[in-house]
């Protein structure tokens, strides 16, 4: 897979911004339904808490991933499900295949750091 093919790919799932993003919905396809805390997910994918917080959030709001209500308030983890929308089947099933090999996952990666590179700053509310 060249990065033309990732940039399409990527193109047709707008919500993945980042490779966690990314890297969080392929572990979700592999094991649709875990029953983790974000603390967990950060120290299985190697990424910190805010990022794969803000990657949880990111699949939920997409409708990809489901989350159970939280029973036990003692337990930090949760119960989700990996559920995408059937028009988004197709497209998300090639990009785990493409993300399950090295030369996919490294144009895939690279598709989604020149996106984020290339998006425009934040807007800062002046504090350093």
């Amino acid at each position: 897979m060249g990065i033309d093919q990732a940039r399409t790919l990527l193109n047709r799932v707008p919500a993945l911004q980042r490779p966690s993003d990314l890297d969080l919905l392929v572990f979700f396809a592999r094991h649709p339904h875990p029953l983790l805390s974000t603390e967990q997910f950060a120290r299985l994918l190697g990424y910190p808490i805010e990022e794969i917080a803000r990657s949880l959030g990111v699949l939920l709001t997409a409708g990809f991933v489901t989350r159970a209500q939280q029973q036990n308030r003692t337990r930090p983890a949760r119960m989700y499900g990996f559920s995408p929308p059937d028009a988004t089947a197709d497209v998300l099933a090639a990009l785990v295949e493409q993300a399950s090999t090295r030369e996919g996952r490294v144009a895939l990666r690279l598709a989604l750091t020149e996106s984020q590179a290339a998006a425009p700053p934040a807007i800062s509310d002046g504090q350093p």
